[in-house]
Formats: C-alpha cells, structure tokens, sequence
C-alpha cells in the first residue's frame, strides 16, 4: 500500500440474513440465535436427600466455575475495498483492491459461578449473579475464507488487511448477538438450570429466585 494511509471501505451490499438448510445465495451477512444453553444437569447425580442441603447443592453448581448457557452460530460475508490515498485528501487512480470475505463463528454467552452468593430464608433459595458475557467466540476456519479476490500490483492485499476485517467481525458478531437477545437468552437458560439442580435434589421444597448483578 505504499506510504499512504489505508482507507477501507465496505461493500454496500452486505446484508444480515438468517443461517438455513440452503447454501450462499447472494451478498449474505447473517446470523442465527442458537436455540438453549448447555444441558447443565446431565452429570449431577444427587445423593441420598436427607444427606443434601440447599448450601451443598449451591456449591456443586459454584464448583463449575462457569456456565454455558446460550449458543450462537453466525456468518459474515462482505466484501472490503481499500484505496490508496494521497494524505487522505483524495484517492490514488488505479490503486483500489477488495476482497470477498467469508467468516463464520460460534459465540458462547453464560455466567461465572465462582462469585455467585447464595442465601436460604425460610424456604426461598436466592441466587446473585453477574450478567451473562461472552465466554467465547469461536471461528470455523473449515468455512471461513476469502471467496473472491481482486488484487493490485500498486496496492496488494496483505494478511494484515484480512486480519483487520476478522477482528471486526468478531466485534460486529458480539454486538448483533447482544442486540439480537443472546444475553437474555443466557439468563434465562441459567435461572432455569439452577432451579433444575434444586429441584433434582429437594423437588419443590424450595422456592428459587435470582437476583442479577452488573459485572465490575
């Protein structure tokens, strides 16, 4: 790219689109709500209930240290144009390049146990946790990659041009996620789960209700 400042462009035919069963058609940037979290009680095995209490069973749920509790699968495909530039004041002739890009990931949200609290008054359990975040944000590179390009010998593509559009995918998929109710979604995966191991162990005994905190 010479000396001059990169200036990237996207293309203006991107668009947000549902994942289906079909494959690509078009200009395609979309992104799909997984459908529930992790099942959470398929390795608790309560023992004897006269031998449990509600404190026991919270801190087998706390020992997980986290909680996968929604899942995300989304896809991005947009094309990225750059244009040398001549300090920015106006573009170079016969120095633009672009690329297709693909990029598909897995976004996991759920919540940290290890600061949970817990309280028992009369027979209602009360749980305090942090907001559900994101725990990860997980490339397919097996699906992901450039689908097209459209070099320049005066202005080349470079790896750190798709490194560029990668790492605002991963900040653009994070924050349609958010809006798109991914963080909800989490929370109530995570209520419903914790009531689901005190119900395993006491039946309805207990009441559960949960108070959510902002992260520090």
């Amino acid at each position: 790219m010479g000396e001059s400042e990169m200036k990237r462009k996207r293309g203006k035919g991107a668009k947000w689109r549902q994942l289906g069963k079909a494959g690509l058609v078009g200009l395609v940037l979309g992104i799909v709500l997984g459908a529930g979290g992790t099942i959470f009680l398929q390795n608790f095995n309560p023992a004897d209930e006269k031998s449990l209490t509600p404190s026991a069973v919270f801190s087998r749920i706390a020992s997980q240290n986290e909680m996968v509790s929604a899942s995300q699968d989304y896809m991005i495909v947009e094309k990225v144009t750059d244009t040398n530039t001549f300090f920015d004041l106006f573009d170079i002739p016969f120095t633009q390049n672009s690329f297709w890009y693909r990029y598909v990931g897995t976004i996991k949200a759920g919540v940290n146990l290890e600061n949970a609290d817990f309280s028992l008054v009369g027979n209602t359990i009360t749980v305090a946790l942090d907001d559900p975040h994101v725990i990860s944000n997980t490339p397919d590179m097996e699906q992901s990659g450039a689908l097209e390009e459209n070099n320049n010998i005066l202005n080349p593509i470079h790896v750190a041009d798709v490194d560029e559009f990668q790492a605002q995918c991963i900040e653009e998929s994070q924050a349609k996620a958010t809006e798109g109710g991914l963080m909800e979604e989490a929370r109530q995966n995570a209520e419903e789960n914790i009531r689901d191991m005190f119900f395993a162990a006491f039946g309805d005994a207990y009441a559960v209700s949960f108070v959510w905190r902002q992260a520090a």
